[in-house]
């Protein structure tokens, strides 16, 4: 797949091109003339001279003609109102550093190139394949995420919910250890500390005993990993590899989109996915304290669509195309068989993706529920649509349903969550704010048709611009399941009600009105 090209490199490449041409003219003179006027150093020195006072007269006009062209482009992208006013702000106020902004947090060209070449398909491969849906939402959702995403339905499934960091990692430990051909991992954070040594260990172990190990781990969220447990790592034969690597001064704008994806997949027989980096924060021993979060165990056919979504992003990383189909990624024979009907689609989210393929499945979830919506995410800082999605099922008697973190862990999100709160309880939808600990699960729950467990957030990080992925399980079950642990949660948490948020004090409104400030760009 096409890599981009750090800006130091095309720096490189322009300014040895200037310098060949500028010398052209001198070694032109030296081959047909006489003799130069004057010496090579002496030559150079006015050339350089003479392009610096052309610089000088010029530079001012290229860049306002850089702005003006960089600003038409950010009209005719067709993005939200309020990111497009605050780019053109920007660039007016601040347009050098805008220019360098917009380069590296700009819009997703490969996206919106996409979408112009994407051709809705007339038919679905297969009818049946979505006659199963017991209400039209059910049916809706799983044909959108067809269409929008390609997720074809995985019937055979084994699903077991994993509720924190003590049954999440003794389950991935467990599993690693029984495996026998190949392990492919990937996560946003992986942190070089005693579970991240663990882990690691684990995985050298496997490698040493002649298992295909392939790491890829986030640029930005594992900066800190340490080059001595990647060497660990490399050197007991594990592949390690890093998704859109990030350092100065090779800046490009690949900087503003992340991998944020958590996904192991062991010799095609088990997977996991959700909320869960690889972490002692992640087990309730960082700053933070206890660490609420929600992950998934698959067995059967929802473990080929997770590892065909491992092997794409292994192929941003390395070149290297596999199809989940080969041979070596096949499941045992059987594997799925034995396992229920339990209809799940697993979606990737992300700049690989023509549409912003999670948000219109929320945003549908959300319109289409007719009993209850009840969701759990660490941010509120969803687009107008999703907020406005929120508020017309709640004022429709829906049950509405949000739960958040009452502790921050980042400052501008956390405040621009909080300022769409009050908004929210007028329209009737009800929210708490966990306070043992701080939550960080990525669920919802729609009726008691759909449950949704993954990686993305409900902001415009996870939902426009980083890579994720999520998980859509059409069982009733698992619905009471996830719908029961969200029950409990509320246990401990403190509801948010109108009449005493409204007297939550000027400070606070303060910092809610800054975060919304910053909310596009979240």
């Amino acid at each position: 797949m096409k890599k981009h090209t750090p800006i130091w490199r095309k720096f490189l490449t322009i300014a040895a091109a200037a310098f060949i041409l500028g010398l052209l003219p001198y070694l032109w003179h030296m081959a047909f003339m006489d003799s130069p006027d004057v010496g090579f150093a002496e030559y150079l020195s006015r050339s350089a001279a003479e392009s610096m006072k052309l610089l000088s007269e010029y530079v001012p006009l290229i860049a306002a003609a850089y702005v003006a062209c960089i600003a038409l482009l950010i009209f005719l992208e067709g993005q939200n109102p309020d990111r497009t006013i605050l780019w053109l702000m920007t660039l007016i106020f601040l347009p050098v550093a805008g220019i360098i902004l917009y380069m590296l947090l700009g819009p997703d060209m490969k996206r919106i190139k996409m979408r112009r070449l994407f051709k809705p398909t007339k038919s679905y491969p297969s009818t049946k394949k979505f006659d199963w849906g017991r209400t039209p939402a059910v049916r809706r959702v799983s044909i959108l995420a067809y269409h929008n995403s390609s997720s074809g339905i995985c019937e055979r499934c084994g699903v077991e919910i994993l509720i924190d960091g003590a049954a999440t990692f003794s389950s991935i430990k467990r599993e690693l250890r029984r495996a026998k051909r190949y392990i492919n991992i990937e996560y946003f954070i992986f942190r070089d500390d005693a579970l991240g040594r663990e882990i690691a260990e684990i995985l050298s172990e496997r490698a040493r005993d002649g298992l295909a190990v392939r790491m890829a781990v986030d640029g930005v969220g594992s900066w800190k990993l340490g080059r001595g447990l990647k060497s660990t790592l490399t050197d007991s034969g594990v592949l390690v590899k890093t998704f859109m690597p990030v350092s100065f001064p090779a800046l490009h704008s690949a900087i503003n989109y992340r991998n944020h994806r958590k996904i192991i997949v062991i010799d095609g027989e088990v997977a996991f996915t959700g909320g869960l980096n690889i972490g002692l924060d992640y087990v309730g021993k960082g700053p933070l304290g206890k660490w609420r979060d929600t992950h998934v165990l698959f067995r059967g056919d929802a473990v080929r669509a997770l590892n065909a979504i491992f092997l794409s992003d292994w192929a941003i990383c390395t070149g290297e195309n596999f199809s989940p189909y080969e041979p070596a990624f096949a499941p045992p024979p059987g594997a799925s068989a034995t396992l229920p009907f339990t209809p799940t689609q697993i979606v990737a989210g992300g700049s690989g993706s023509a549409w912003r393929s999670i948000h219109q499945i929320f945003f549908t979830m959300i319109t289409s529920a007719e009993k209850r919506i009840w969701i759990t995410t660490p941010y509120l800082v969803p687009n107008e649509a999703i907020l406005d999605a929120l508020r017309v099922s709640a004022l429709s008697g829906v049950d509405v349903r949000i739960l958040l973190p009452k502790k921050s862990d980042h400052f501008l999100s956390h405040w621009a969550g909080f300022s769409n709160i009050e908004d929210l309880l007028r329209a009737g939808v009800r929210i708490w704010l966990y306070t043992d600990g701080f939550v960080h699960a990525k669920t919802l729950v729609m009726d008691d048709a759909i449950a949704s467990v993954g990686t993305a957030n409900l902001d415009n990080r996870s939902l426009e611009i980083n890579f994720e992925v999520q998980a859509f399980i059409y069982d009733s079950k698992i619905c009471s399941e996830v719908a029961g642990h969200f029950m409990a949660d509320i246990e401990t948490s403190e509801e948010c009600l109108l009449g005493s948020w409204e007297k939550r004090g000027l400070g606070p409104k303060v910092l809610e009105s800054l975060g919304k400030l910053w909310s596009s760009q979240i």
